[in-house]
């Protein structure tokens, strides 16, 4: 599970700009024992938890709160989970069986009715058009088998059309989002260069950039990652494969200048996924706010997006990275400069993160069978005393740091750390030799690079 830093900072952001509203919101659970139920917000980027019951007795969980048009999440105390949008009306829900998503019924909700329909008829869809897509790419043209495809291809396209099309005369908050996040379609008789070269043209097409309640829904994220993902192909080496990426970079937030709020959360958006990739180059480049000339915005607005970029350039490969001293959770001195090893890795984690406790076990194995390599852990969020049974059980031996300040913590922003878990892997002269991307990568870089 990944946890990140700015969700605070982006839900102030956006909870700033779009209309506030008091909302109800109730769904009843079917086959469910009585538990806690969760309402979360998306930003655009993440889930935020923003109210918390206890179902009633007939498994009934009712929330009233300030909600604002957008993306929102109901999950049980036990993890199940339920996807819903909210705009000016109550949400009212059945779910019967809550890992199936056709067995929820809205009662007057025609935007949610809507959504759940275009999803469905969506994956069915695309499910048939990928089983389609093979025959198309190798059969010959003039073979009967390949004509039928074509016409089975072409046939699911229109059907998606027509569907999509009758869903957006009902002219709601999902009818906009149906009509931004729907497949492209293709002119099969076009070659594959121009078929993606059609596509990447008329791709936004449907995006209106100036419309802010886009942004706290997963739509326009999702269509501008779609986006990036085709200005690459397969035959391009390393360094086109980064040049193409940057000019699509470009190409979105050129459209995201027409204002100061979308601007920011496309720019945003992509900088912290880059950096969180571990694409330098890409990230380098963003630092220098292309387009941010074009941005009709203040001077407090513009040292805002220095600030993101700032915080996205820090904890470079190549630089000297920021010392870590304090007392461990064992309440021991130590000092990261003052270790005296061939390596150190710096791991941000927690011991409520799955993925963290994977790898913290999977470092010990690593530590252990590897002595010129040290390990200085920062833990981010938990309790000190759950972090030293955890270390303690599993017996990992390393300097680890809780200052009990979580995200809060100074060496989360010396190393621009936007989630957990985060490596970095500091040489002898503690300079950053490597960010893995998890510890498999690390691993891998340590045999290929290291070790060779």
């Amino acid at each position: 599970m990944k946890i990140y830093k700015y969700l605070i900072t982006i839900m102030l952001f956006l909870i700033s700009s779009p209309k506030i509203f008091s909302q109800t919101v109730s769904a009843t659970f079917f086959n469910l024992p009585q538990q806690k139920v969760y309402l979360s917000a998306f930003n655009g980027l993440y889930y935020e938890a923003i109210d918390t019951v206890m179902m009633s007795q007939d498994k009934r969980a009712e929330f009233n709160t300030q909600m604002t048009k957008g993306l929102y999440l109901l999950e049980t105390e036990y993890g199940n989970s339920v996807v819903f949008l909210c705009d000016d009306a109550p949400v009212k829900m059945l779910v019967k069986e809550i890992d199936n998503v056709n067995s929820i019924e809205f009662i007057d909700s025609q935007t949610n009715a809507d959504w759940y329909a275009y999803h469905s008829f969506k994956e069915q869809t695309m499910n048939s058009m990928n089983l389609l897509k093979p025959i198309l790419r190798e059969y010959d043209k003039n073979s009967e088998f390949y004509i039928k495809a074509e016409n089975e291809y072409q046939l699911l396209q229109d059907e998606f059309t027509l569907f999509t099309d009758s869903l957006m005369l009902h002219d709601n908050y999902a009818s906009k989002l149906i009509k931004v996040d729907r497949f492209p379609v293709i002119n099969l008789n076009d070659d594959f260069k121009k078929q993606r070269n059609d596509m990447i043209t008329n791709f936004f097409n449907d995006v209106d950039f100036n419309d802010i309640s886009l942004i706290p829904t997963d739509v326009l994220s999702n269509k501008i990652f779609d986006f990036l993902s085709i200005q690459i192909t397969a035959d391009q080496n390393a360094d086109q494969k980064i040049m193409s990426l940057i000019l699509g970079v470009d190409n979105v937030l050129n459209r995201a200048t027409v204002n100061f709020k979308m601007y920011r959360f496309v720019f945003q958006l992509l900088i912290e996924s880059f950096n969180e990739l571990k694409m330098n180059d890409v990230v380098d480049y963003m630092t220098r706010i292309p387009y941010s000339e074009e941005i009709d915005c203040s001077e407090e607005q513009y040292n805002e997006l220095l600030s993101i970029a700032e915080f996205n350039s820090r904890a470079r490969i190549g630089s000297v990275a920021k010392n870590i001293s304090g007392k461990t959770i064992f309440d021991e001195d130590f000092d990261m400069y003052s270790i005296e090893n061939d390596f150190i890795i710096v791991y941000f984690w927690s011991y409520t993160c799955d993925h963290c406790r994977e790898n913290i076990k999977e470092l010990k194995l690593f530590l252990d069978e590897n002595t010129n390599f040290s390990l200085v852990a920062v833990s981010v969020k938990g309790e000190l005393k759950k972090t030293k049974n955890f270390v303690r059980k599993n017996k990992i031996d390393g300097y680890f740091y809780h200052d009990g300040l979580e995200w809060d913590c100074p060496f989360v922003d010396d190393y621009a750390v936007t989630a957990t878990p985060s490596l970095y892997l500091l040489d002898k002269d503690k300079k950053i030799v490597y960010k893995p991307y998890d510890f498999k990568d690390l691993v891998n870089f340590v045999n290929l690079i290291i070790k060779r």
